[in-house]
């Protein structure tokens, strides 16, 4: 299976985002899997940091960049980096998508085990069971950490 790792990044999440880069380094894959990061900050200064802290960490991912209103609010500017994702997932053959956000630690082999998950139940979304933070008795409806079959 052909895995695009997606994330939608901006300069608001800098807090999270070297440790991030670690974790992602990190991952042990069943595949290859390749890093698309969308930027919507204001400029291309984040995206020169974040390819600082990437190169530090041993990995190259595409970054894209786009200009929008940082007066949008978080939900649009992560809706159109979702949407820039998966258009390039479909344009360039991957089977899946593991939405990672880039606030979310993860163990090493979470990738390996979701796809695990997919394949033996033939499956076309696995995410892992989480609560919300704000509604404690909802489930979690975000794509904070999950592998999507095109």
């Amino acid at each position: 299976m052909k895995i695009l790792i997606g994330t939608p990044i901006h300069e608001i999440k800098d807090y999270c985002m070297e440790r991030w880069i670690k974790n992602v380094a990190k991952l042990e894959q069943v595949t290859p899997a390749d890093i698309l990061l969308v930027d919507s900050s204001p400029g291309l200064e984040y995206v020169e940091k974040v390819k600082k802290y990437s190169k530090k960490y041993g990995l190259s991912p595409q970054i894209f960049h786009f200009e929008i209103s940082q007066r949008q609010s978080i939900d649009e500017k992560t809706g159109r980096s979702r949407e820039i994702i998966r258009q390039y997932l479909l344009f360039h053959g991957y089977d899946a998508w593991f939405s990672w956000e880039c606030d979310q630690i993860i163990p090493a082999n979470a990738l390996s085990i979701l796809s695990h998950v997919m394949e033996a139940g033939n499956y076309s979304m696995v995410h892992p069971g989480t609560w919300s933070k704000e509604v404690q008795l909802e489930p979690e409806v975000s794509f904070a950490v999950c592998l999507i079959r095109k």
